[in-house]
């Protein structure tokens, strides 16, 4: 009976701000119709003609900055991974592969990590910047990391380089040398992180954000901010890029973007909605694709506002909100698609240290009654207008999500609508994305849904007190970050696994979130996408393993 009651105050608070979207969504239709040229095709009476060799790719991502050091978002780095290289790129199976490095290779002592590089990369010439060819060579290799290390020029990776990265050194023309001060069992992936610049860029104080230029396979034409960013293939590519054009709309309206993909107007929407995936599933010239991982979302605690510093009223609020209820009714579908699976931790169950059984076994679970009790305990009393109050300060605070992600928003109504339910006064309120995004940063939020950091590092950034890039808001236990640092320095990779799994279970019964779901978001792509079985654009659509194309008949 009680299941039956929150699965009908859950299924009210959906189609609440459902209805609500809708109305946005309609008012948001005549804008784009107005604004938008339909991703560089035409449409006429519904019918699309695309050029040939051009790849129109949906994001509901906004770019937020083209400077490539100055980057965590994955909307950026769809784009910024055409244009530029990173050492290594990853595969869909979590292996470091090669990119512009050919082959790595790590010192037994752990501590030096020699690097060959390709002879046949040149920096991207027609720009300005470069009007001939020139090789990129282990010295600019040398050049942007040193210049990453360097705190003056606000790389967004500087703290974890400054850790890990003592000193850069070339050897010669394609060979360089990574020397770190401990053992990074993770220097790999910083090597897939960051970009490799154009000294000559930076000597002439070049624009990168307005006109970056790098030695990818395509080149950056230009930026229409939230409209689109045009990119072009580079002739001069060591292997001829199988595009002409790619361009990328930004489409914050994912059911947009949906109605774009069945319409052909764009060939790949890269996060379908859950309501969309029926629509997607029966278009016999489109096909659905899942992400590999699960990204992590979760319902976070500022663990520094005075109402959460109390690990009993997170644990409290935790119990009061059905959380596998709330999931079911978020991802249901009817193609039955597989859209989400219930976190009960903070680590992917595809990476090392996510375990779904141990993470379960302490996740604090559902109990709306045990939840009163515990408050009325700790002096969080109802008043005579329904809303808990202690020392004449009612229990109210704000549970602030950002505005591209509708599952996030339909999270936010249904959480706060039954923390309303045991005498809590959550509203939920959604913010533009930079601002909310910028307000975790800062500790500006009381309560905030968020969701990512499910990459190799994501267990050190999402729980250990001291990295920068943590949106933890306030959280901080010395186990935890004992646990997770003596993790970053073993090699075995079970013995990490263990190290990253126990942090975990400390950070879990601390409750700074509320565990809600790992999304497996769906990608619509049209079938007329070549080569295109690693479906991800985070990774370079033209490189050694694969050359994406598109067959518009």
């Amino acid at each position: 009976m009680l299941k039956k009651k929150w699965m009908s105050l859950i299924a009210l608070a959906l189609a609440s701000v459902m209805l609500l979207s809708a109305c946005a969504k309609n008012g948001g239709n005549d804008q784009k119709d107005n604004n938008d040229d339909g991703g560089g095709g035409t449409s006429t009476g519904g019918e699309v003609v695309k050029d040939a060799n051009e790849l129109v790719i949906g994001t509901y991502m906004p770019v937020t900055t083209l400077v490539p050091w100055k980057t965590t978002s994955d909307g950026d780095g769809y784009i910024l991974r055409q244009i530029y290289h990173t050492l290594v790129e990853m595969d869909q199976d979590s292996n470091f592969v090669p990119s512009l490095a050919t082959e790595w290779e790590c010192s037994e002592d752990g501590l030096t990590w020699t690097v060959k590089i390709r002879d046949d990369i040149y920096w991207q010439t027609g720009n300005g910047l470069f009007d001939e060819k020139v090789k990129v060579t282990a010295e600019d290799v040398k050049f942007s990391y040193d210049y990453y290390l360097d705190p003056a020029n606000g790389s967004v990776r500087y703290t974890e380089l400054s850790n890990s990265l003592k000193e850069v050194k070339v050897v010669d023309e394609t060979t360089v040398q990574f020397i770190t001060n401990d053992i990074d069992v993770l220097w790999e992936y910083k090597m897939y992180q960051n970009y490799i610049i154009p000294r000559q860029a930076v000597e002439q104080n070049w624009d990168f954000e307005n006109q970056p230029v790098g030695s990818g396979a395509y080149k950056f034409v230009e930026h229409v901010i939230d409209s689109q960013v045009v990119l072009e293939r580079n002739d001069e590519f060591f292997k001829e890029p199988a595009l002409d054009k790619v361009i990328f709309k930004i489409i914050s309206d994912k059911s947009v973007s949906a109605i774009a993909l069945q319409n052909q107007e764009i060939d790949m929407s890269l996060s379908v909605l859950p309501t969309e995936v029926g629509n997607i599933v029966n278009k016999d010239y489109l096909e659905l694709r899942a992400s590999e991982v699960g990204s992590y979302r979760w319902v976070g605690f500022n663990c520094q506002y005075e109402f959460f510093q109390d690990v009993d009223v997170r644990r409290a609020l935790s119990m009061a909100v059905d959380m596998d209820s709330a999931v079911e009714a978020i991802f249901k579908n009817d193609a039955g698609v597989t859209l989400a699976k219930r976190s009960y931790g903070p680590i992917s169950y595809e990476r090392p240290g996510g375990d779904e059984e141990r993470f379960k076994a302490v996740c604090i679970e559902y109990n709306p009654e045990e939840a009163e009790k515990l408050l009325d305990e700790l002096g969080w009393k109802k008043g005579s207008d329904g809303i808990r109050a202690k020392d004449g300060q009612k229990l109210s605070f704000t549970l602030q999500v950002g505005n591209n992600d509708s599952n996030r928003e339909n999270l936010a109504v249904i959480v706060s609508s039954q923390l309303k339910a045991i005498g809590v006064d959550c509203t939920a309120q959604t913010v533009e994305w930079g601002t909310h995004t910028d307000d975790i940063k800062n500790g500006n939020v009381q309560m905030y849904i968020l969701g990512g950091y499910s990459n190799l590092d994501g267990p050190y950034r999402l729980m250990h007190s001291s990295d920068t890039m943590s949106p933890n808001c306030g959280y901080s236990n010395p186990e935890v970050d004992a646990l997770l640092d003596e993790a970053w320095r073993t090699i075995d990779i079970d013995e990490r696994s263990e190290l990253q799994t126990q942090a975990a279970e400390i950070f879990i019964a601390d409750a700074p979130h509320i565990f809600p779901y790992f999304e497996y978001t769906q990608m619509g792509v049209s079938k007329a996408v070549t080569d295109f079985e690693q479906a991800s654009v985070y990774r370079s659509l033209c490189n050694e393993f694969r050359n994406v194309g598109v067959n518009h008949k």
